[in-house]
């Protein structure tokens, strides 16, 4: 058993939890970078094609 900041877990979890921080400290650090670049922005892409005057029908009739 190994004292960690969730108590007394076996190797195993401790394993599991040191995964799961580490995924999670990730995730955070895609969605800040997300954030900052305004990637998935669908409020920029809608202000950007109006302010080119077109739909999102017509953005759809280019894209393919």
């Amino acid at each position: 058993m190994r004292h960690t900041e969730y108590g007394y877990v076996s190797p195993v979890e401790n394993h599991c939890y040191h995964d799961l921080e580490r995924w999670l400290a990730d995730k955070k650090k895609r969605e800040r970078r997300a954030k900052k670049h305004g990637a998935f922005s669908l409020v920029k892409e809608r202000e950007h094609n109006e302010q080119q005057g077109k739909t999102s029908l017509d953005t759809c009739r280019n894209n393919h």
